[in-house]
């Protein structure tokens, strides 16, 4: 860790020597221990070393940034005269700011050690429990894998933040197989900070498998209808939330002045059973967000509070340019209350709708609205899930879809990074051969 301090100051004190009126500086080094499987089989067993460096400076309110893998003394001065470079052919900005010291912080977080032989035991447990329990799956690719790290941040102001991590991460790929009938493939991950248990029992991986080997033999579906929508966490992310992040609430869209809910702060805009925060500092989380590329330390924040939008996700930069003000973090490790109903229990009271697990479709336009494929879907009939689908098309409107929430489960997947339910939508095109 010494070392990398050595140089970070090195950095500020060239960016200093070039002119620099502010400078930071991010300098990392990490360590990658992965093991592979490909088609079900063990293919490769490998470690990685990155370095990393970023400078960002600022001259007459013009902002450069470079950044390089290298640590030698010619490469870092090159480095900097590149940022200076830059900066000098931008356009001055007063919105630039950054956090002011004396800070100096220092932290350990997730699993900075790793136990390779128990990662790789627990590689090939998962991979024979699959084998034994889900015979009708393939696994076209699982990449296991211990990210470890030191980094520090410092910047001409006296803030500094040293943080060492790691974190065992397992990432799935995979698809059911019967004969000459295949689904379509679905990938599962999860994040975690010790191997104490096996990782088949971590999040959905168990459920997910499952429900995959029960698509091999998909029905098309028949016509057109409006109906509800229940979607699986990653369904949700990539329809729902990610689309709130980046077409309603952050800096770009808050500048530029396209979001439909830039003056909306403090106003209802989703049902009353809905709440979103990010919670860098919660229990679940296995590598915490510790301070923001600004400089400020993070902290946990609510996005919207039983359906009322209390807060935009802006940076510093965002909110002087907007106004506002700026947020506890920049996004990180999002988390959804959940509701009081198991999915069973959700999917009871459907009379016709489908589940969706995967999403597949182009970027929602800047108003919410989306169309696309519901990839890995059931029909649900009758309060229960019937036939898997073959692919069909679902199209609606973000907004709308937050004030049409039919309910929200008990069911919760922590991967490490966040926390998301099912959620049930009313009133989606639901559309079939």
């Amino acid at each position: 860790m010494e070392r990398l301090n050595e140089l970070a100051r090195d950095i500020l004190a060239e960016a200093k020597a070039q002119g620099a009126d502010y400078a930071q500086c991010s300098v990392s080094e990490s360590e990658k221990k992965e093991f592979n499987v490909d088609g079900g089989r063990f293919s490769l067993m490998r470690t990685l070393y990155n370095r990393n460096v970023v400078i960002t400076v600022l001259k007459e309110q013009r902002k450069g940034t470079v950044q390089i893998n290298q640590f030698e003394s010619e490469a870092i001065r090159d480095a900097v005269r590149d940022a200076i470079a830059a900066a000098e052919s931008g356009k001055p900005d007063p919105a630039w700011e950054y956090a002011e010291g004396p800070v100096e912080q220092e932290f350990t977080d997730g699993a900075p050690d790793c136990d390779t032989d128990k990662l790789f035991e627990r590689t090939k447990e998962l991979l024979e429990t699959i084998r034994l329990r889900h015979p009708k799956i393939l696994m076209e690719q699982m990449i296991t894998e211990h990210d470890a790290g030191y980094e520090v941040f410092m910047t001409s102001r006296g803030v500094t933040y040293r943080t060492r991590s790691g974190a065992y991460s397992f990432s799935l790929m995979y698809s059911g197989h019967e004969g000459e009938k295949s689904t379509s493939f679905y990938g599962s991950d999860i994040k975690l900070k010790d191997l104490d248990k096996p990782v088949i029992e971590c999040g959905f991986i168990e459920r997910d498998l499952a429900m995959v080997e029960k698509q091999i033999d998909p029905k098309t579906l028949e016509g057109k209808f409006t109906g509800p929508v229940v979607l699986a966490p990653y369904a949700l992310a990539e329809i729902v939330l990610w689309t709130i992040i980046g077409n309603f609430v952050s800096d770009s869209c808050l500048i530029d002045g396209t979001s439909i809910w830039k003056d909306k702060l403090g106003e209802q805009v989703a049902d009353p059973a809905f709440s979103m925060s990010f919670e860098p500092y919660n229990e679940d989380v296995v590598v915490r967000s510790r301070h923001t590329g600004e400089g400020y330390p993070t902290e946990d924040f609510d996005l919207i509070r039983d359906g009322k939008l209390v807060s935009f996700v802006l940076s510093q930069y965002g909110a002087n340019k907007t106004g506002g003000k700026r947020s506890g973090n920049t996004g990180s490790n999002m988390r959804i209350k959940a509701g009081e109903k198991t999915l069973e229990e959700l999917i009871s009271g459907i009379e016709k709708g489908i589940l969706v697990m995967r999403f597949s479709g182009g970027q929602p336009a800047p108003s919410g609205e989306f169309s696309g494929v519901a990839k890995n879907s059931f029909l649900i009939e009758n309060g229960k899930i019937t036939e898997a689908l073959s692919e069909t098309m679902i199209s609606g409107c973000v907004p709308d879809m937050l004030k049409n929430i039919r309910g929200i489960s008990s069911d919760v997947l922590t991967d490490g990074d966040g926390s998301l339910p099912y959620i049930a939508f009313n009133g989606l095109t639901i559309s079939g051969k």
